[in-house]
């Protein structure tokens, strides 16, 4: 916990962070500023347009946060100093991927949670498939943790790249070779067989299906790809020399 602590304190102290989360709440509020001012659409509504909309700006903003966030502790070595200070690689590691996703889930509650609720407020909660409950209560982690998975390729990205400035720009490119590659299969027959068990593909189906079957299977695959990220970078910083 001490380490996480440490780690935080240090996250939130950079500039990195705080240009991100300025950088998605800029844009958030200059396409629905005037609606939630004026109106013009439901709470409902503005609440999946903005979740669409966070998908839309993680695969530009997440790509440049891990990049310098995470290749750039690795770089400076950081995180080999965290060991050598008698801290295990695996707590090292756990830690800074537990930042990485921190980061993101905060990102989203000011950028989808906070203005959603606004809505909701100003607008009504009126869900025309189904309950609040379920459309919007259960919705917004099942999301956020799909979400989570297709940003963690960006922190195995990040840790295999030997300098932030290209973590960046492979991140980026990874990001959307993948979002285009999802657009141009969506259009298929067989698509929904092969997108339902990709996170990438999830971050679109599940603002469409929120049935059982659906969000545990949204679920199932989204920790299965953490689980990949997670192991497969602690390989690589299990081998990195910590002089």
């Amino acid at each position: 916990m001490n380490l996480y602590r440490w780690e935080m304190k240090q996250m939130l102290k950079s500039k990195v962070f705080w240009f991100i989360g300025g950088a998605f709440l800029l844009i958030t509020y200059l396409c629905h500023g005037e609606t939630l001012i004026k109106g013009g659409m439901g709470g409902y509504e503005l609440f999946l347009t903005l979740c669409n909309d966070f998908n839309s700006l993680s695969m530009f903003f997440i790509g440049i946060f891990a990049g310098l966030h995470v290749t750039g502790a690795f770089e400076d070595r950081r995180m080999q100093a965290a060991v050598m200070a008698g801290n295990s690689r695996a707590k090292v590691l756990l830690t800074k991927f537990a930042s990485f996703m921190t980061a993101i889930a905060m990102y989203f509650a000011a950028s989808v949670i906070l203005p959603a609720t606004i809505g909701f407020i100003r607008f009504g909660t009126f869900c025309e498939d189904g309950s609040f409950l379920r459309n919007v209560i259960a919705r917004t982690p099942t999301f956020l943790i799909t979400e989570m998975a297709v940003c963690s390729v960006c922190f195995i990205i990040s840790m295999i790249c030997k300098k932030p400035g290209i973590a960046v720009i492979v991140n980026m490119v990874t990001m959307l070779t993948a979002s285009l590659a999802v657009s141009l299969i969506s259009f298929k027959d067989w698509a929904m067989d092969v997108l339902k068990y990709i996170p990438h593909g999830q971050t679109s189906i599940i603002l469409g299906d929120m049935s059982n079957k659906n969000c545990a299977l949204a679920l199932s695959v989204s920790v299965a790809l953490v689980a990949l990220v997670v192991i497969g970078s602690f390989a690589k910083f299990r081998k990195e020399e910590l002089k």
